[in-house]
C-alpha cells in the first residue's frame, strides 16, 4: 500500500509540474492570439516549447530527483519525448482546431493537452527521461 501511496504522491508532483508548465504554455499561446500578435498555429507552437523548457527544469530539479543522470543525459531524452509530445500538441491541436473552428481553440488545446501529459508526458518520463541509471559495479 505503501508503494501505491508513493506513486500516488509522485504522480501529482509531475502534474503539478505540468500545471506550471501548462501555465506558461496556455498564457503565452493565449495572449499572443488574443493580443492579436500571432495566428493561433504559431502561438500554440511558442507555447508549447516554452511551456516544455519550464517542464523539464522543473521536473529535473523537483519531481525526479535521485535519478543519476547528467544534465545532457536528461536533455536529450527529455528533448526525443518533448519532440512527440509536441508534435501530438501542435499537430493535434491544430488539426482539432481547423475542423472545430478557431472559437474552440482553448476547449481543444485543453483536451489535446490533458490527454497527452497523462497518457504520453508521464509515462515517458518515468520510465524513459529520469529513469535512474544503473549503477555499474
Amino acid at each position: 500500500m505503501a508503494n501505491i501511496r508513493t506513486e500516488i504522491f509522485h504522480f501529482l508532483e509531475a502534474e503539478a509540474s505540468a500545471t506550471a508548465a501548462s501555465i506558461v504554455d496556455f498564457g503565452l499561446a493565449l495572449g499572443l492570439v488574443y493580443g492579436h500578435i500571432l495566428p493561433y498555429t504559431w502561438s500554440n507552437i511558442i507555447g508549447v516549447i516554452m511551456g516544455g523548457i519550464t517542464n523539464c527544469l522543473l521536473n529535473s530539479r523537483y519531481v525526479f530527483r535521485g535519478h543519476g543522470r547528467n544534465k545532457k543525459d536528461i536533455a536529450f531524452r527529455y528533448f526525443v519525448v518533448w519532440l512527440g509530445s509536441m508534435c501530438i500538441n501542435g499537430l493535434g491541436t491544430n488539426g482539432v482546431t481547423a475542423l472545430m473552428g478557431a472559437r474552440w481553440f482553448v476547449v481543444v488545446k485543453s483536451v489535446i493537452a490533458f490527454l497527452v501529459a497523462v497518457g504520453f508526458n508521464y509515462p515517458l518520463q518515468r520510465g524513459f527521461v529520469f529513469k535512474s541509471k544503473e549503477v555499474k559495479k
